[in-house]
C-alpha cells in the first residue's frame, strides 16, 4: 500500500481551493491568498465598456469561463407603435402594425455590484459564435376591433449562459496578470433568425406596451 505523503495532500488541498475561489495560482500551482484583492465589482468595472475601477487598470479583455448552458429563453419586444381602435366606434378598423428594432446581448450579475453591468464586453461563450445584436424588422396589415388596442411583437430566441469572469491585464494589477470573480454573471446573446412575430391585443385605457 502507498503512503500518502503531506505533500500529496497539500497539492490535492491547493486545487481544490482554486477551483472554488476567485484568487490566482502561482507558478508552482500553489494557491495565492491576498488580503487585498480588488473585489467583484472593480474586476467588472475594469472590463472593456465598464466606467473603470479606482486602483486597477482597464483590462485587456474579460473572458466568460465555467461556462454553463442554460434552457434557451425567448423575449418578447414591441415592434414600431401601438395602434388604437378607442375613439368610441362601431367598427373595426384596418392598421399597419411593425416597425423595426435591434435586440442586443444583456448581461447581469449574481451579486448586487452597484452599477450598470449592460455595456460590459465579456468574450468567450455563444457570443463568439452567433454575434452581439440582431435586427429585427417586420410591418403587417391587421384589423383592430372597437374598444381594443394592438401592437406588433417579436419573440427573440436567446442563449443563456452562466459562469464566472476571467480577467486579463497588460500590467500586474495587484500582484497578477490575470484574476477571476468569484460572483458568476448571466448573459442573453440573440440567436440569429430564429424570431416569432405576434400580435399583442388588449383593452383600451390599458398600456399597449406592456407584454406581461
Amino acid at each position: 500500500m502507498f503512503a500518502i505523503t503531506p505533500v500529496f495532500v497539500l497539492s490535492l488541498l491547493s486545487s481544490a481551493l482554486a477551483l472554488s475561489t476567485r484568487y490566482p495560482i502561482d507558478a508552482n500551482g500553489s494557491l495565492v491568498v491576498r488580503d487585498a484583492a480588488p473585489s467583484d465589482a472593480d474586476l467588472l468595472k475594469s472590463c472593456p465598456g465598464g466606467p473603470g475601477a479606482d486602483g486597477l487598470k482597464r483590462a485587456d479583455k474579460c473572458t466568460l469561463i465555467n461556462v454553463v448552458q442554460n434552457a434557451n429563453t425567448r423575449d418578447f419586444v414591441v415592434l414600431g407603435d401601438p395602434q388604437l381602435n378607442c375613439g368610441g366606434a362601431s367598427d373595426e378598423i384596418t392598421v399597419a402594425l411593425g416597425g423595426e428594432t435591434t435586440i442586443s446581448e444583456t448581461t447581469t450579475v449574481n451579486a448586487e455590484l452597484g452599477f450598470n453591468t449592460g455595456g460590459l464586453n465579456i468574450g468567450g461563450g455563444a457570443s463568439q459564435q452567433s454575434g452581439k445584436s440582431q435586427t429585427v424588422s417586420k410591418t403587417i396589415t391587421y384589423s383592430i376591433p372597437p374598444g381594443r388596442q394592438a401592437v406588433y411583437v417579436a419573440g427573440t430566441a436567446q442563449r443563456s449562459e452562466t459562469g464566472n469572469v476571467q480577467v486579463n491585464y497588460g500590467s500586474k494589477q495587484a500582484g497578477h496578470f490575470v484574476w477571476f470573480t468569484g460572483s458568476t454573471i448571466t448573459r442573453l446573446t440573440p440567436i440569429p433568425d430564429d424570431i416569432v412575430f405576434d400580435v399583442h391585443e388588449s383593452d383600451c385605457g390599458t398600456d399597449p406596451r406592456k407584454l406581461s
